[in-house]
Formats: structure tokens, C-alpha cells, sequence
């Protein structure tokens, strides 16, 4: 039997259009899953990444005039950690930022699955605001609130947005030898991309230590531990992470710098899910003006869970351009 001309157009269009449909949907990539679980699950891993793995241009202490002494600048791992720097004043402090940051990445695994894996680009636009005053010789506070935007080529139904407020301590005493303690409340909260209603939210509350090993002035060793307490809503993805960070960071010049950074860390969910997971990250950094800077990263991330459809493995790379005033 023969199809009419006009019969096969319509049948190829109703075939291209769920092709289409099915791009910019949710990968279904755990089984037993409905799309709406995919996107929660994903939209929350991917946010909790990229708040652990990228460099916080909150708390960029050269440019707020409070300067590391002996202890390791903004690293990959401040996120977790926190800002962990001795500070002593220069001429003038300015405890207040604001910054902007557009950055584009490359994915290898959008939704962060061992089935069906998919590649993707995504963008994330973020803007904040900082505030860190110097309380005492060896105590400073911080105070940041930031929003993030995250959007996604192919896969829409990945896309959402990320609020994050937050507050805490960063105390080094000269007893301790260099090492300085942490405590940092966060509270952070996701909305879908297209009707923005919120589909998580996360309170924590992170203890960390940190302690570098300066090799010259142009570059250092650091190394850390953190425990992040989570408590969640849903309550499914609410996980503890207790972690190690280390890094070794280069001056290659004024306006050049090298960075190299690992983390392997403990994910306990609070349902008997138990997850190893580890980052390694390479970062470049070109200080453009004294207001703008460019950073290229690599990273690759793996997680291996006893619940083994959470397994994952991705490659991450891509350029950010940041811009921050200071007051």
C-alpha cells in the first residue's frame, strides 16, 4: 500500500517533533524513575557540585584589601571549607564586594548517570554580594548572598536557578601553628528554570580546618578537612559530606595563576545510601584588571555509591569571567 506524499510529511514531522521533544526533556537515566524525579535528582547534584568545585569570587581577599598571611588564598575548595585565611590589614580594607560572573562549560554526563549518558553545554550566570569585616587580630566574619542561573542547551529541563545565603567564622589563633578553623551556616534554595517554583531546599552547617605550606612566594601547598551537616527538603537527597581537600597553587606572574585541586569526600544520605565520591580540577587564571579576571577549568568527578544506579563519572571544562567592585 502506498502513502500519500502529504500523509508521509505529516508522519516524518510528528517523528522529527518527538525527536525534538525528547532532546529537551529530562535523560531518562534511572530506572523506575519518573522525568520529574530525573530533573530533581540531577538539578540537585549538579548544583551541590558546582557550589563545592568552583572558586567563591565572594571572598577574594587581595581585592577586599585583607591579604593571606602563611595560609592559602580563595582555592576550588573555599565553598566547602570556607574562607580559610590568616589576615593581616593593608592600608586600607574593604570588607564590602559585589560580583558578577557569566561562565559556559562543557558536560559529559548533563544529568549525572551511569545509563544513557548524554553530553550538554551549559551556562551559569551568578551575581552576589559580600560582606567580611575583621572582628579581632585572628577573627573574621563573612556574610554572603549570591544567586546562580543555570541553563542548559539541549536538555531544558535541567535548567534552574540557585539561591544561596550564608554567614560564619573563620578564626586563626597563633597557638594553633597556622592552622585555621571554620564554621559556616548556608542556606540554599532551587527553582525550577521554567516556572521558577521551588523544588529543594538545603540548610548546612560546615566545620572545617585548613593549614597551607608556603614552598616561595610564588607558590604553596594547602590541605584541609570539612564536615558539612545537611538537612534538607525533601528530605531524600539530605546527605552529610565529610571530606579532604588539598591543592597546589602557582604565581606564574602578576596576573597569571595555576591551580590543582583534589577532593575525595564521604556522602552518608540519611536513608543508609553511601556514596565515595572524588573531584579533580585544574584552573587558570588570567587577572585581566584589577576588576575583571578570566578562569579557565578542567575537572573530573566520580562517584561510586552502594546504591550503584547512583554511580557516575563526568568531565567538566570551560572559561568564567568574573567582575567585582569593592567598598
Amino acid at each position: 500500500m502506498r502513502v500519500p506524499h502529504a500523509a508521509f510529511l505529516v508522519m516524518c514531522l510528528v517523528a522529527l517533533s518527538s525527536r525534538v521533544a525528547a532532546q529537551t526533556a529530562a535523560p531518562s537515566f534511572r530506572l523506575g524513575q519518573s522525568q520529574t524525579d530525573v530533573a530533581l535528582n540531577s538539578r540537585v547534584e549538579q548544583a551541590q557540585r558546582y557550589q563545592a568545585g568552583t572558586t567563591s569570587q565572594s571572598a577574594t581577599s587581595a581585592d577586599t584589601g585583607l591579604v593571606p598571611a602563611g595560609l592559602a588564598p580563595p582555592s576550588p575548595g573555599d565553598r566547602d571549607l570556607g574562607q580559610q585565611v590568616l589576615l593581616k590589614r593593608q592600608t586600607k580594607a574593604t570588607p564590602f564586594s559585589a560580583f558578577a560572573t557569566l561562565s559556559g562549560y562543557y558536560t559529559s554526563n548533563a544529568a549525572l548517570t551511569n545509563v544513557a549518558r548524554v553530553d550538554d553545554f551549559f551556562f551559569v550566570g551568578e551575581v552576589g554580594v559580600s560582606y567580611q569585616p575583621r572582628i579581632t587580630r585572628e577573627l573574621v566574619a563573612e556574610i554572603t548572598v549570591r544567586e546562580d542561573d543555570f541553563r542548559y542547551a539541549h536538555y531544558g529541563a535541567l535548567d534552574f536557578e540557585s539561591l544561596n545565603a550564608g554567614t560564619g567564622l573563620i578564626y586563626t589563633p597563633q597557638f594553633l601553628g597556622g592552622i585555621a578553623l571554620s564554621a559556616r551556616y548556608n542556606y540554599n534554595r532551587l527553582t525550577d528554570g521554567k516556572e521558577h517554583n521551588q523544588f529543594f531546599e538545603n540548610q548546612t552547617l560546615t566545620l572545617a580546618a585548613m593549614r597551607s605550606f608556603e614552598l616561595s612566594k610564588a607558590h604553596y601547598f594547602y590541605g584541609g578537612v570539612s564536615a558539612v551537616l545537611g538537612w534538607s527538603d525533601p528530605v531524600a537527597p539530605q546527605r552529610d559530606e565529610y571530606g579532604i581537600s588539598m591543592g597546589y597553587h602557582v604565581n606564574w606572574s602578576r596576573s597569571f595563576s595555576s591551580e590543582l585541586y583534589y577532593r575525595p569526600a564521604l556522602f552518608a544520605y540519611t536513608h543508609g545510601r553511601d556514596d565515595w565520591n572524588q573531584t579533580l580540577a585544574l584552573s587558570l587564571k588570567w587577572d585581566v584588571t584589577r576588576w575583571f579576571n578570566l578562569t579557565g577549568t578542567l575537572s573530573e568527578g566520580f562517584n561510586n555509591s552502594n546504591e550503584h544506579v547512583f554511580d557516575y563519572q563526568v568531565f567538566n571544562g570551560g572559561l568564567a569571567l568574573t567582575g567585582t567592585i569593592t567598598f
